[in-house]
């Protein structure tokens, strides 16, 4: 059993794979092209700080988060750090993004005179992203001729620097007639503010899917999210770019029981064992981000053998069927990762929940305590607290 453990449950990140997924994105944009490192909801639930140390050594000084509370905690750690706020930011918390030179996205003419003037009564400049609605039909300035007036109003304003112009695409693999006319709209409108005498030192679109398949689409900075960590949110299997996947998701058996032909197992009597069947118990479940949709759908790694999980997954356990299976309590089980010679992937999970793996990584809950290993050796432990 693993001493330092504060949770018999756990996710274990491999920071040498996150080195080569960063190194692989970096060599495939066009040269001169900035990354800008997306970590909001602390880097999709896998920690922005040890994480960003990682890149942060690889050269990359720009980051994307989607609070102000998320770019303060990464500000603290990285004071040299250029961060932007990806989305909306209410006035109230204008002075402290000021004071700590956080930028934000604007994309309304009253929000920018409000960041204005609160910039001029603490005596600093305030620095922007502006948001264009290309076709996401989210957040941003949609391009027209009040649009364009409101803009260059912005660029106007005294206390507020604009360094750059983004927007953001809605599908970038699946439609790429449509992602080409977003990029349009996007470029066209830039041009029409250059042409009022304006420019703008980063503009970008380039999201994950972009990176991998569309240099044209490059520009100043891309902005890379999922395919950080090794996943790809499509049918494409990230090795096949070099991506590596850096997460497992392990637990050590509780319990252990024999339960009889006949019974039944979990919540609702939801499994009726057709058999005399060991059962397993592992002390995670919905609460961690197995959610009941999942039930009697999945498989676990017991030494290094698949076992189906049974019954309905409760909020802290779930149970699974050993039977046949050589194990002991406090073995190591394996949800998401490598045994032996058998694997099972994120994906895999994300066929039956109907979810994406992007968003499946963001419900893992913050009391799965997680360790860090570079170079094969434990170096950052990462708890609830």
């Amino acid at each position: 059993m693993k001493d330092f453990l504060t949770r018999p449950a756990w996710i274990e990140i491999d920071l040498d794979k996150f080195e080569n997924n960063m190194k692989v994105i970096k060599s495939k944009i066009t040269t001169g092209t900035e990354i800008m490192s997306v970590v909001k909801s602390d880097a999709y639930r896998l920690g922005a700080i040890p994480l960003s140390y990682v890149s942060n050594e690889l050269g990359i000084k720009f980051y994307a988060v989607a609070t102000l509370e998320e770019a303060l905690r990464l500000k603290k750690e990285f004071p040299d750090a250029n961060i932007l706020i990806l989305g909306y930011t209410p006035a109230n918390l204008f002075e402290d993004a000021i004071k700590n030179e956080i930028t934000l996205t604007i994309f309304s003419l009253e929000d920018a005179i409000s960041l204005e003037e609160k910039a001029r009564e603490i005596g600093k400049k305030a620095k922007i992203h502006l948001a264009v609605d290309s076709g996401m039909s989210r957040i941003g300035f949609i391009p027209s001729e009040d649009s364009l007036n409101e803009v260059t109003k912005i660029l106007e304003l005294e206390n507020v620097y604009v360094e750059g112009i983004f927007s953001h695409f809605a599908a970038c693999e699946s439609d790429p007639e449509f992602t080409k006319k977003q990029f349009t709209s996007f470029t066209n409108f830039i041009k029409e503010i250059e042409n009022c005498g304006y420019n703008f030192k980063y503009k970008h679109i380039a999201n994950s899917s972009s990176v991998l398949y569309h240099r044209e689409y490059d520009l100043d900075m891309v902005r890379p999210g999922i395919i950080q960590f090794g996943y790809t949110d499509s049918k494409k299997m990230p090795e096949e770019f070099g991506l590596k996947e850096i997460l497992s998701i392990k637990a050590q058996i509780a319990s252990i029981r024999e339960v009889k032909s006949g019974e039944t197992v979990g919540y609702e009597r939801f499994y009726k064992c057709d058999k005399d069947t060991k059962v397993v118990t592992l002390p995670l479940g919905y609460a961690d981000a197995f959610p009941r949709i999942l039930s009697e759908k999945i498989e676990v790694l017991i030494n290094g053998k698949r076992c189906k999980q049974i019954g309905l997954i409760c909020m802290d356990q779930m149970m699974v069927d050993a039977s046949g299976v050589d194990c002991e309590v406090g073995d190591e089980v394996v949800l998401i990762g490598r045994q032996g010679d058998e694997e099972i992937r994120i994906r895999d999970i994300c066929h039956f929940s109907g979810d994406c793996e992007t968003s499946f990584i963001t419900h893992f809950n913050r009391r799965l305590p997680k360790y860090y290993y570079r170079h094969g050796k434990l170096v950052h432990v990462s708890s609830m607290n």
